[in-house]
C-alpha cells in the first residue's frame, strides 16, 4: 500500500473522529488527531511493507498495545481497518461519554449541516 492510500484510508475510516495532520512520504508515516485528544501515527515500512500504528505520548514513546491487543503488521486494507478499530475502541474507552457526545455534536452534526 502506498502512503497516499494509507492517508486516505485512515481519513476515510475515522471520518469526523480525526483531523489529519500530516503525510510524510520520506518516512512513510501519516498522522492525525483523534477526538482532539490522541495523536495517531501510522506507517508502512518501505522495506517489508509492514503496517505500524500507535498513539504518540511524547517523550515517553508510543502506545502500541491497546488493552492487550496488538495491531496487525499486515498492510492489506482489512487488517489495517481492524487495527484502526482496536485503536478507536481504546480511545473511546479513555474518554468520558459526556465528551464523546459533545465531540459528536460539534463535529459530526456540523458535517451534516454542510452536506
Amino acid at each position: 500500500m502506498a502512503i497516499n492510500e494509507l492517508y486516505d484510508l485512515v481519513e476515510e475510516y475515522y471520518g469526523y473522529k480525526i483531523h489529519m495532520k500530516s503525510l510524510n512520504s520520506q518516512t512513510n508515516e501519516v498522522s492525525g488527531l483523534l477526538y482532539d485528544s490522541f495523536v495517531l501515527k501510522c506507517d508502512i515500512n518501505d522495506r517489508y511493507g509492514r503496517f505500524g500504528a500507535g498513539i504518540d505520548i511524547g517523550n515517553e514513546g508510543t502506545i502500541s498495545v491497546f488493552l492487550g491487543k496488538h495491531c496487525s503488521l499486515n498492510s492489506d486494507r482489512k487488517s489495517i481497518e481492524d487495527s484502526l478499530k482496536i485503536i478507536d475502541d481504546y480511545c473511546r474507552l479513555r474518554l468520558p461519554d459526556k465528551f464523546l457526545e459533545a465531540y459528536y455534536k460539534a463535529y459530526c452534526m456540523q458535517e451534516d449541516v454542510f452536506n
